[in-house]
């Protein structure tokens, strides 16, 4: 039985958590969680049989085999970091968080003969883009469009105090590329980063945001060109019922990817 820990237990964590007890519960054993705010880990504890333990992020890492990094951009890394330094299988689903030091904890990995995880999230192609990587990649260009109130506080809107509210028609909000685009909208373009890491990297990964008033759904459309030809994803993802700023998709990824973890036949690239 591998023994997993879950740092952050927003709606990912949850859906995650439960999914270790409900569909993978021959295989793991959810050992333990932990929440930068404590009633968090609490409220989720109390909804799991039987109960996982609530510890520190230290011990947390220490006693499991697997952890799950689902707590926000600004903790990925320094989690990502600590356990692998010990060896110890990591999940992140905040890639944002790792980009730009991704190949630190690519050589932990790697020193400690342990493994890095990065699910998929919302958007589809991924397994192309690294196939395409194989030979040689001219463009990677990620379109996003989502409802208006899925960015509200998102800092690159505050900064620029872009008014969304009663928009009639869909409004550009950013244009450039994903190492900006993590920055400025950290809660709901973290598939850039994961499509940077994939592929050309931060810089020269192209994002447009778009805020669509009419728009019932999350879509990210994926251009990618290169020598193998090019190829163009669109993904028309629900958003979360309890977090908008969130595919279902992007959670559906994240238990997909624990069960590619467990088990013993692979498929996709």
């Amino acid at each position: 039985m591998i023994k997993v820990g879950i740092i952050g237990c927003g709606t990912i964590g949850q859906e995650l958590a439960l999914a270790c007890q409900r569909r993978f519960s021959d295989e793991v054993t959810l050992l333990a969680l932990d929440d930068q705010e404590p009633s968090h880990a609490k409220k989720l504890q109390q909804k799991l049989r039987p109960k996982p333990q609530i510890f520190p992020v230290d011990e947390l890492i220490g006693r499991c085999d697997l952890i799950i990094e689902s707590a926000s951009k600004q903790a990925a890394y320094e989690i990502a970091k600590k356990a692998l330094s010990i060896g110890k299988d990591v999940m992140v689903m905040s890639v944002g968080g790792i980009l730009g030091k991704e190949k630190e904890l690519f050589d932990l990995a790697r020193t400690h003969r342990c493994c890095l995880y990065l699910p998929s999230g919302g958007v589809v192609g991924i397994d192309g883009l690294k196939a395409a990587r194989v030979g040689k990649i001219y463009r990677v260009t990620l379109t996003t469009r989502k409802p208006p109130h899925g960015f509200d506080d998102a800092p690159y809107v505050l900064k620029h105090k872009i008014n969304l509210k009663n928009l009639k028609e869909e409004k550009v909000l950013f244009e450039g590329n994903a190492a900006a685009a993590v920055k400025g909208f950290p809660k709901n373009i973290n598939v850039s980063a994961t499509l940077s890491v994939a592929g050309l990297g931060a810089q020269r990964t192209k994002v447009r945001i778009i805020a669509c008033p009419h728009m019932l759904v999350n879509v990210h459309e994926l251009y990618v060109q290169g020598d193998f030809g090019s190829f163009y994803t669109r993904s028309e993802n629900f958003p979360a019922e309890q977090n908008p700023k969130t595919s279902r998709l992007a959670i559906f990824s994240a238990v997909a990817t624990l069960e590619r973890i467990l088990k013993n036949v692979k498929i996709g690239t």
